[in-house]
């Protein structure tokens, strides 16, 4: 089969949102980073399959001007099918983002939550909105499903309406509790289909609705609370002329008649921090059917009650966790028999020493999950062929113990052991049949040993692995040993591995056959951002019925990561006469050339370095609001020692400035997040002024209606001295009170002092300039690495309070 040929096109239009328009020509023209992929995979064997079939991803991010993000993905093969599904297999996405609006064109995936939209993919346009606000808002639009027209000839493929679906999620954070609404919506096109579809197939335009309220509250500083209620109305068939008689609310939503059916999803948990761990309880329950057209895969018709607890014990030795509930179905009482059963889960890891560690874990919740024995990933012929695997299995119980022991750990050699112990019971279902197909227990064993010789780059590993399985009537053992050898050449940018293995099947104890495995690889970067790999595999397969077979599959691989930091612009050049007269007024020893921002720097290596002090001092060192200014200076001392003998001084300063920029930058967004702080704080702090209150003179009354209160010092010890022990106590209690409440009205005003100077920009508030100096670099390397708003403004608001409990302790106005 011939490979088709992919012209991918697009256009962006963007929308301006009030953006500081200045940039254009300060910030770089372009700057563009990303990666791309492309594998190859030639097999010749006995298997129904391409002889040859590639891969291609990528990801880009274009940034124009300082203002604008546009993300790209892609994913392409040449891998067909017979027939065509509803599935869309290659991928194309763009991300056009500003600020805080990030966009999604093309095929896309987006989850709402496990009950309304859950990772299914979509060909349309979305949309998130996180503003540092309390609000946000996420929506979408796209097909769901493409038309997919009856084959007589590919019965196994099943046909497809179009499926349209669109969705939103709105959420809004008051101080300690945050409220969710989502919509989910999709159809079927009637008019999607031309040819007929066989009655026994059951084929019908369907429709759903989908709506759901969640809410978080944080009752206490260690106390949570999270729910959701959802519910979801399907129309089985939308052309179905039969009245509906049901009078739900969501009828005004859905083209609702006789076919119509209306599900209700509800979760609810609560978790509390104790310790150096969390207690929590939950709720489940999702009506029998419960099904939502945003999720490929669902769990329905059961009710769980949870309780968990996770600790940390003897200092970070022993860790345990523990989930243990009741869990029932057939709750409409329909079905011919109904399960009860305790479900649980359990979690412990143990580092006995430094160099010894155990690991233990059971659990019987059911859950899909598609399982892989290790046989599956030894006798895997191609890499890529699981991706996309629509098999799914649930677990009904697991139970594992990890065994880990390093023999030995030095820059000569290093020994490691292992045991592993697995055992599962499953039943295998798929997608969301009603019956189990079957059922059966599964025991392995995998022992390990390596030995590494770091200062050689090589490693070498054996294993024994067995799997025991127990299917009805039926016994089955596979057992085998693997070998493994890495070595790394050249400084670690060769990459090599060897490996062999062996197994075999029996069942009932006769041999059912063997697979013997070499595979071969190698992979090589270059420069950091070329990478390029190869690997062969060769593998006999051997059976009791039917000849013996020799598969061998290559495959290659390339991936290519950037970052263009600057866009060259060449200007037109100049005359010969033009070039003269600049060469005479500046030296012509190592001469330099180069545009950042708005400026063009030129000349030797001296008068480059006093161009960039000039500016540093006017830019940066000069401006209040500035940060790190040492560091800054640091910097700027190390080009001037690098930049004489440095014969690529335009990349030194080009870096250089990049740190000072984004450093000068990000100060008004550093200003934004400490405002936002400040306000939220004073929020919280004037919330808690009547608990505070209350709990003062609460233990001001105490005191005072003690009789001993009003009796002189020296006659106090005629009392009782049950009497004289409860007066002194409230008299602590009292003084802790009016303490506590001194801190919290001095944090009060602190923080009020503190917002007023964010907002009025002033430029002589010591606090705020000294706060700047312990946490804007901080900010900044959050800002950075995680681009998440809510940790930072988390960060500020822990510092924040530190800080001015430091000063108040050091009794500082």
């Amino acid at each position: 089969m011939k490979p088709t040929l992919l012209l991918l096109f697009f256009s962006i239009s963007l929308l301006t949102f009030g953006q500081d328009l200045t940039q254009i020509g300060k910030a770089p023209l372009l700057k563009v980073n990303g990666g791309v992929s492309a594998n190859g995979i030639y097999y010749d064997g006995s298997a129904n399959r391409e002889p040859f079939t590639y891969f291609l991803n990528g990801n880009l991010n274009f940034n124009i001007s300082g203002i604008y993000n546009i993300p790209l993905s892609f994913s392409y093969t040449n891998q067909e099918f017979g027939y065509s599904t509803p599935f869309k297999i290659n991928r194309l996405s763009i991300h056009p983002s500003y600020k805080w609006v990030a966009t999604h064109i093309g095929d896309v995936s987006i989850s709402f939550s496990p009950y309304t939209v859950s990772g299914h993919q979509f060909t349309g346009f979305g949309v998130d909105l996180t503003p540092n606000k309390p609000y946000k808002l996420s929506a979408f639009y796209g097909r769901l499903l493409k038309a997919t027209e009856y084959n007589d000839e590919f019965p196994e493929a099943l046909p497809a309406y179009r499926r349209m679906g669109y969705g939103a999620k709105a959420s809004y954070e008051l101080d300690r509790v945050t409220v969710g609404v989502i919509a989910f919506g999709a159809k079927d096109d009637e008019e999607s289909i031309e040819l007929p579809v066989p009655s026994d197939l059951n084929l019908t335009p369907k429709q759903n609705i989908v709506l759901s309220l969640e809410s978080s509250i944080q009752a206490t500083k260690n106390l949570n609370f999270h729910v959701e209620i959802a519910q979801s109305a399907i129309t089985e068939d939308t052309e179905d002329q039969g009245s509906s008689n049901k009078g739900n609310a969501m009828n005004i939503l859905i083209n609702d008649n006789s076919s119509t059916s209306y599900y209700t999803a509800l979760n609810a948990n609560f978790t509390y921090a104790i310790g150096k761990g969390t207690v929590g309880a939950g709720y489940e329950r999702i009506d029998p059917e419960y099904r939502t057209f945003g999720a490929y895969y669902f769990n329905n018709d059961l009710e769980n009650i949870t309780l968990n607890a996770s600790q940390t014990l003897f200092g970070g030795v022993v860790s345990l966790a523990a989930n243990v509930g009741l869990q029932r179905d057939d709750l409409k009482d329909k079905k011919d028999t109904q399960s009860n059963r305790v479900v649980s889960s359990f979690n412990s890891t143990i580092n006995a020493s430094d160099r010894f560690n155990i690991a233990a874990s059971y659990s019987n919740f059911q859950s899909y999950t598609n399982i892989r024995s290790v046989f599956d990933e030894i006798n895997e012929v191609d890499p890529l062929e699981n991706l996309d695997t629509l098999d799914f299995r649930q677990i009904s119980q697991n139970a594992t113990l990890q065994l880990g022991y390093i023999l030995s750990q030095d820059p000569q050699k290093q020994q490691n052991v292992a045991l592993s112990l697995t055992y599962q019971t499953t039943k295998d279902e798929q997608g969301t049949a009603a019956s189990t197909n079957t059922q059966s227990n599964f025991y392995n064993v995998g022992a390990n040993y390596s030995i590494g010789y770091p200062e050689h780059a090589l490693t070498i590993s054996s294993a024994l692995n067995a799997a025991y399985n127990e299917l009805e009537e039926n016994r089955g053992l596979t057992i085998g040993p693997t070998i493994n050898a890495n070595k790394q050449f050249f400084n670690k940018q060769l990459r090599t591995g060897l490996s062999a293995s062996y197994n075999e099947t029996l069942n009932n104890g006769t041999s059912q056959g063997s697979v013997t495995s070499i595979r071969a690889n190698a992979g090589y970067t270059y420069k950091e951002k070329h990478n390029v790999m190869l690997s062969a595999l060769s593998q006999l397969r051997k059976t009791e019925t039917s000849d013996t077979k020799n598969d061998f599959t290559l495959t290659f691989g390339y991936s290519y990561s950037f970052d263009i930091k600057k866009a060259e612009i060449r200007f037109q050049k100049r005359t010969k006469a033009q070039g003269n007269q600049v060469l005479d007024s500046i030296s012509k020893q190592n001469f330099t050339r180069f545009r950042y921002r708005d400026k063009i720097y030129e000349g030797n290596p001296v008068v480059i370095v006093e161009q960039l002090e000039t500016l540093t001092k006017k830019e940066y060192l000069d401006e209040e609001k500035a940060f790190s200014k040492e560091l800054i200076k640091s910097q700027l001392a190390n080009l001037k020692i690098k930049a004489i003998k440095s014969v690529d001084l335009k990349n030194l300063a080009l870096d250089y400035l990049d740190s000072l920029y984004v450093r000068k930058d990000f100060i008004p967004t550093y200003r934004e997040s400490l405002l936002f702080v400040t306000l939220t704080l004073k929020k919280e702090l004037f919330e808690k002024e009547e608990v505070m209150k209350e709990r003062f003179s609460y233990a001001k009354s105490q005191m005072e209606q003690h009789k001993l209160h009003t009796v002189p010092k020296d006659e106090q010890i005629v009392a009782t001295t049950d009497e004289q022990t409860l007066y002194n106590e409230l008299q602590t209690k009292y003084t802790e009170e009016a303490d506590r409440m001194e801190a919290y009205l001095y944090l009060r005003v602190a923080v009020e002092e503190l917002r007023k100077a964010v907002l009025s920009q002033a430029k002589s508030h010591q606090p705020l300039l000294q706060l700047q100096a312990q946490t804007a670099e901080s900010v900044f390397d959050i800002a950075q690495k995680t681009k998440n708003l809510e940790k930072i403004n988390i960060y500020l608001e822990e510092q924040i309070i530190a800080f001015f409990d430091d000063r108040y302790q050091n009794g500082i106005d």
